[in-house]
């Protein structure tokens, strides 16, 4: 008790010199909370966009991994009575929360002065899509919304409905032509994907193609991420027991480039965090230290008056201990702060190779907390070692007359 209202005490002697330890460590603490946090956050981000799009799942026809058949010929469709099963085997998955199903088609789209190709897909519920300009497709809408870029390149306006051509197959129906009214654009922020992007509501396109019901695939979504593996294997176990022609691929397997992007994602954020807790570690070892190794003669005086030596190094260490901790409490609220002012202010960044700007946003975690909390109070310890090492190495007389010879 007595070596803690000592050190208490010398920290109030020393306020100017602590607070700027604290707020040194503070900045740190906060600093590599928020980098951790974007990084989360946007890989996290860039996972749930491909889930969002393809679903934890996908079941299809077997044949539709064959190479003489695409999802879009009619071997390969889903028919109303394979939907029928496959809904029925989801209601007995408690880790299922919901399914639709995805009517793949392509073609060439145009009006009376331009044309382009076009790859586009069937939703269920379009609606959850939305449209960045003009009306949302609604299920059972005769509509179709188009990719930004797709929608400038055929120099359409939504000023009034425009009418487009389309020439697509599908299944057994051959080569079909009709007109659709196109309700709006969609603004995904990759004008590569925007460029030949087509959104309808599947119905309209078993109307137009003169389909049964039918689809490409069955989308899978699931209650928790970490469900996926036991779930896809619950499905291939089931598939294969009962020989069903169906098989399954997950959101990474429907996606190769994900590995790709995270991979590049992961060594880019790993070789800035080295560099950051490189700077980092320098900076308060070099500054602690040196506030410390300045009071040298002070931890002699209290030699010289009776105190323990060991007493000595104790009250030094538990004094930056409790600086930081305190550093580390401020980087925590700090980072937290600055989290929530960014959610206030909506401030948002467009990431490279995008043309939608998306709201900037940290996710600061519990791991994220305890690993980096810890490097900041370890770094804390070893900006101590120096000023120990020199009160053990030095008598009493020569602490209080040190000079750093």
């Amino acid at each position: 008790m007595f070596l803690l209202k000592s050190v208490w005490d010398n920290i109030l002697f020393h306020a100017k010199r602590s607070f700027l330890s604290v707020l040194l460590i503070t900045i740190a603490s906060s600093a590599m909370l928020l980098y951790r946090g974007f990084v989360e956050y946007s890989e996290q981000g860039l996972a749930l966009s491909f889930i969002s799009n393809s679903g934890h799942i996908q079941v299809s026809m077997k044949s539709a991994a064959e190479p003489q058949h695409t999802d879009n010929t009619g071997t390969a469709l889903l028919s109303a009575r394979d939907m029928e099963m496959l809904r029925s085997i989801y209601a007995d998955m408690p880790a299922v929360k919901s399914s639709d199903a995805v009517l793949n088609f392509q073609g060439i789209i145009g009006t009376d002065t331009d044309t382009a190709v076009f790859w586009g897909a069937g939703y269920d519920s379009p609606q959850r899509l939305g449209a960045t300009e003009g009306t949302p497709v609604f299920a059972g809408d005769q509509s179709l919304v188009l990719g930004k870029a797709l929608f400038e390149t055929l120099k359409l306006s939504t000023a009034q409905e425009p009418f487009v051509n389309l020439m697509s197959s599908i299944g057994d129906s051959g080569l079909l032509t009709g007109s659709f009214a196109v309700s709006g654009w969609l603004d995904t922020g990759t004008p590569q994907n925007d460029a030949g992007l087509v959104i309808a509501s599947r119905s309209a396109l078993l109307d137009f193609f003169e389909l049964k019901d039918s689809a490409s695939y069955m989308r899978v979504y699931l209650h928790k991420d970490t469900d996926m593996p036991a779930a896809q294997a619950a499905l291939d176990s089931y598939f294969a027991e009962h020989q069903l022609p169906y098989q399954t691929q997950n959101w990474k397997e429907r996606n190769p480039s994900w590995e790709q992007i995270s991979g590049l994602f992961r060594n880019q954020s790993s070789f800035i965090s080295i560099i950051l807790y490189i700077l980092i570690f320098t900076a308060l070892t070099q500054s602690l230290s040196a506030s410390f190794m300045e009071r040298l003669g002070e931890f002699g005086t209290m030699e010289a008056i009776g105190l323990k030596r060991s007493s000595v190094i104790q009250m030094l260490v538990l004094e930056v201990c409790l600086i930081s901790l305190a550093g580390i409490i401020g980087g925590i609220v700090l980072a937290q702060l600055g989290n929530s002012l960014t959610e206030i202010g909506n401030i948002t960044m467009t990431p490279p190779g995008y043309t939608r700007a998306y709201r900037l946003n940290f996710y600061i975690t519990l791991p994220a907390i305890l690993t980096t909390q810890f490097f900041i109070f370890l770094t804390g310890i070893i900006s101590v070692l120096h000023p120990m090492y020199t009160i053990c190495k030095h008598s009493t007389v020569q602490l209080i007359h040190y000079n750093g010879s």
